[in-house]
């Protein structure tokens, strides 16, 4: 990333840009974003819907809910708790940091690079899934191991909800609440603005990348898919690192969420359960090889054409 514009002065200046009063102000920006929102999401839902408010609790189950109220109550929420308030840090702290550079330059050929990096790094984080569902706790943990379960049971079954509808509207509205909201919000607020603060701590945008992207993952309360999402978080904080605008990272999660949107759409279509929705058995075992390879290949001409692009366009490497 492109560092953060930074005032120079004396201790005071230092302790007043510490990165902790950045990550503060953010996280009580999320928190207000979301009981906001979210409330307000709700009451447009409630009318947009028809719905008595003393039916409340029944639009917001996971087993009965409408799927109409929920998809305005996640995206109204994910708007309150990731986007603003990444906007808003990047307003107050704007004389000091940047943290969404929009006016960033990209290379034509990343985006294309962004699409295949995608599209070939697929069966890798297939093979990630497997593995982290073979996750098994100790049975001193069987307490924490069954909580667990039940926070990935109730997330399948708000995604086997808010997917549910398997009409072409439908499809179009998951996909702004699922793919669009979601891949703006999270890249927004966790490349953008986590990543960054981080990266200013540690002095280290390695380090910075991979606690954002267990950041990322632990978020999502979804531990046995905790390993490629986190796998995933890096790859986009890389993308950003490395490419330095905010819209490439954006992109790739965009194509993740749609994809796997899009693929449940028309499992849905022919009455199957989003449990079929594995390629795993069909891919030969040398196509992972190659999928890894080709992965390999993509981002190092990926990082060589970002850095010939940031050299051109600031005289030197930012990395």
């Amino acid at each position: 990333m492109i560092e953060q514009r930074t005032i120079h002065g004396g201790a005071s200046d230092q302790e007043a840009n510490h990165p902790a009063k950045s990550l503060i102000l953010l996280l009580l920006l999320a928190f207000s974003g979301a009981i906001v929102l979210g409330a307000i999401s709700v009451f447009i839902g409630l009318l947009a819907m028809g719905i008595s408010a003393g039916n409340l609790g029944d639009a917001l189950s996971v087993s009965t809910g409408n799927v109409g109220f929920l998809k305005i109550v996640q995206a109204g929420s994910s708007i309150g708790m990731f986007v603003l308030p990444a906007l808003l840090l990047g307003i107050a702290e704007k004389r000091r940091h940047t943290y969404l550079d929009f006016k960033t330059s990209v290379n034509p050929s990343l985006w294309f690079m962004v699409v295949a990096i995608m599209f070939f790094a697929a069966p890798i984080f297939e093979q990630a899934i497997k593995l982290n569902e073979q996750m098994r706790l100790p049975g001193a943990l069987s307490e924490i191991e069954n909580w667990m379960k039940a926070k990935e049971a109730e997330q399948e079954r708000l995604t086997n909800l808010l997917l549910s509808d398997t009409t072409y509207s439908g499809l179009l509205t998951s996909l702004i609440v699922v793919a669009v909201i979601a891949a703006v919000g999270e890249e927004f607020l966790f490349r953008g603005c986590v990543q960054g603060i981080l990266t200013r701590w540690f002095k280290s945008p390695h380090t910075a990348i991979w606690i954002t992207a267990i950041i990322f993952s632990a978020i999502h309360l979804q531990f046995y898919g905790f390993l490629p999402r986190m796998l995933l978080g890096a790859l986009f904080g890389y993308l950003l690192f490395w490419g330095k605008s905010i819209w490439l990272p954006v992109l790739a999660h965009f194509i993740n969420n749609a994809t796997a949107t899009i693929a449940a759409f028309y499992l849905k279509r022919q009455g199957k359960s989003l449990d079929e929705l594995d390629f795993s058995q069909q891919v030969p075992n040398y196509l992972y090889f190659m999928s890894f390879v080709l992965t390999v290949v993509l981002l190092y001409q990926y990082h060589k054409i970002a850095t010939q692009q940031t050299t051109r366009s600031y005289g030197k490497t930012l990395d």
